[in-house]
């Protein structure tokens, strides 16, 4: 490790996410390579964006080919990269999805879709749910249900708008009514229905949420749930927004994981995995109907908007997907991932749960399954050890939340191989920090 690298990264950066002391400095497939020429086994994707991997010379040349082409223009003029994405993602999108905007960002990608719901719905409350993230933008913030340094910190806390209502998540493993979520008769959604009926107004203009929850730790609705918070908005006369930006573009098996339970959105956010990762981009699609109101308002827009080069990449991207059928792989290894997880499962007491759809799945620290308190100690640990043994993954650890997730989402090139790697090095982490915390 190049120590001056570090010292000089700590002097002129601001230290988001407080970054590991390792320096990456290349990255080929599904590994990623330290300055030292360590090799680590990436299954984080970075944050859930690198669907292809690291260093697709096809995707990358696409890219190279837009760049001598044209990169900057703005979304005052159109451009044929542009409109091609558009029919893509209407093409793939659930049915009655028809119309496209563009952006930079998921956190960018969510702040339009709620501000495209108040002005189609001319006003009302956001609900969204406990444990969710939408990103780090004002309205995104706002509607994000995990408590993040702007809604912990009183001096900008204040910044986040009002109107926004939070409840309870469907997180089986924890349920919030204590109850078996076998025969709980989805009681958080009964709560969800009794608090907009307690509000005297009843005006909500939408309820947003993830199909499967990510950052909170891998949550995956019971059966019936997606379905019934569509009838819920229905009978409110209310929009659904499914934010698909961790879950989007295969991540789950699906090309959109909404089509697991077959419940369609009235707007429907995508981002990360759009590009692969290679070039910043997201994408809201929405109704006609939807559209054509928002058409000609300067309600929201970057630079970027529209921008040629992202259009491309996602173009690419897409492309590469489906012909290579990587959402079938999602699904098929990810099953085998689920699998695998569920055997360590078995021969640990600190793995209280494990859940996920497709190459989206999460393994829960406790300190034993029958509290099922959760394992911070062993948490920041297990995370770090198997970093040092050449894995990636992320760590999603939040005490006033009560759990510890270690969440795996890795490119969807991912083979039954590479997860036999993923699960050794696991096993051995936590043999590794149970020797040294006592826990096994």
């Amino acid at each position: 490790m190049n120590n001056t690298v570090i010292a000089e990264d700590k002097a002129y950066n601001m230290q988001v996410y407080s970054p590991e002391e390792i320096i990456f400095k290349q990255a080929d497939g599904m590994y990623l390579i330290d300055d030292q020429g360590k090799k680590y086994l990436d299954f984080s994707a970075q944050f859930s964006a690198c669907s292809l991997g690291h260093n697709n010379k096809e995707l990358i040349d696409a890219i190279s080919s837009q760049m001598k082409k044209i990169v900057s223009v703005t979304s005052m003029f159109v451009t044929q990269e542009r409109v091609q994405l558009a029919k893509t993602l209407t093409d793939l999108a659930p049915y009655g999805l028809t119309k496209v905007l563009m952006g930079c960002t998921g956190s960018d990608a969510n702040e339009f879709a709620l501000k495209t719901a108040k002005y189609y719905k001319g006003g009302g409350k956001i609900i969204s749910f406990w444990r969710g993230f939408h990103g780090s933008t004002a309205g995104s913030a706002a509607a994000t249900g995990k408590s993040e340094t702007i809604q912990e910190n009183p001096h900008i806390a204040e910044l986040l708008p009002r109107g926004f209502l939070h409840t309870s998540p469907p997180y089986c493993y924890r349920c919030d009514f204590g109850k078996n979520p076998h025969h709980c008769e989805l009681q958080c959604l009964k709560y969800l229905e009794q608090q907009i009926l307690n509000d005297s107004s009843n005006n909500v203009a939408a309820i947003i949420t993830e199909p499967v929850f990510a950052a909170g730790g891998v949550i995956v609705p019971p059966n019936g749930y997606l379905k019934e918070l569509r009838r819920i908005c229905d009978r409110f006369n209310a929009l659904l927004i499914f934010d698909e930006v961790v879950t989007g573009i295969g991540r789950t098996g699906a090309m959109f994981a909404c089509e697991h339970w077959e419940v369609i959105p009235d707007i429907l956010v995508t981002g990360k995995a759009l590009t692969g990762g290679y070039v910043p981009g997201s994408a809201v699609i929405t109704t006609k109907e939807i559209g054509d109101v928002m058409d000609k308002l300067t309600l929201h827009g970057h630079t970027h908007s529209f921008y040629p080069l992202m259009c491309t990449a996602a173009s690419k991207n897409l492309e590469i997907i489906q012909r290579d059928g990587l959402v079938e792989n999602s699904r098929i290894v990810g099953a085998y991932l689920n699998k695998r997880l569920k055997e360590l499962q078995t021969k640990y007491d600190v793995i209280g749960d494990v859940r996920g759809m497709g190459l989206l799945q999460g393994f829960e620290l406790v300190k034993n399954k029958k509290t099922k308190q959760a394992n911070f100690e062993l948490g920041d640990m297990l995370f770090k050890e198997m970093l040092k043994k050449g894995l990636v993954t992320e760590l999603e650890s939040r005490k006033n939340l009560n759990n510890v997730v270690i969440v795996l989402h890795p490119p969807l090139i991912t083979s039954k191989k590479d997860v036999d790697r993923c699960i050794q090095i696991i096993d051995a982490s936590i043999e590794a920090c149970s020797t040294n915390i006592h826990y096994k």
